[in-house]
């Protein structure tokens, strides 16, 4: 069962005081929410709480949001109607940005969470460091030599290594919704989850030097 704090909470229209399936646009007189572009990004888009974002319904949400947010659409309008789509759709786009990538949704929602940031902890799991130390000596060695062939299989075995963090990302994601009850195991898997969002980073700037 999902809980209360994983949904989007609706709100209620300022403008004619109806309920809102989402907090950014009433459903009845299309105005926008004044609010809206201070909340959290998950909020904002109408969407749960959660790591295992469904891509399709994240893109439909953004586009169909920034329909009404363009300041585009809006030129005609007094100017302090325009500053607030323009403050919307930039936090519309800031959100879209952030939730469309698995690493940089995973560092959001973590911080939501009550997580540490990449700047308080840059632990990584343990023996991960020795390993990539390894990989980027292998990587200078086949740049110099100019085999691509080498280079082609190194990036290969970044691609499994980031796939593989990735994944372990989402179970401890799960994990930590799972455990409802017991604050000291979501504060573990929160360091968990710290500790691989920094290993996928790391693996991250090995394969641009592929």
């Amino acid at each position: 069962m999902q809980r209360e704090q994983d949904r989007a909470v609706p709100a209620k229209c300022g403008h004619c005081e109806r309920p809102m399936s989402t907090p950014l646009v009433c459903d009845y007189c299309h105005k926008l929410n004044p609010s809206a572009a201070v909340t959290d990004f998950f909020t904002l888009l109408g969407l749960a709480r959660r790591y295992d974002l469904d891509q399709g319904e994240l893109h439909r949400k953004y586009i169909a949001l920034s329909r009404h947010a363009h300041p585009d659409f809006h030129a005609s309008d007094g100017q302090e109607v325009q500053q607030l789509h323009l403050q919307v759709s930039s936090a519309l786009n800031d959100a879209y940005r952030t939730l469309k990538d698995p690493v940089s949704r995973g560092a959001y929602l973590l911080e939501l969470l009550g997580g540490r940031s990449s700047a308080e902890d840059k632990s990584v799991p343990e023996g991960f460091l020795d390993t990539m130390m390894m990989m980027q000596e292998e990587i200078a060695e086949a740049s110099a030599a100019g085999d691509a062939d080498e280079t082609g299989r190194l990036r290969q075995v970044l691609q499994t290594q980031h796939d593989g963090l990735t994944r372990r990302l989402a179970e401890l994601f799960e994990q930590h919704q799972q455990a409802v009850v017991c604050e000291a195991i979501r504060g573990a898997t929160l360091g968990e989850i710290r500790q691989q969002l920094n290993a996928i980073s790391y693996v991250r700037k090995l394969l641009s030097q592929t």
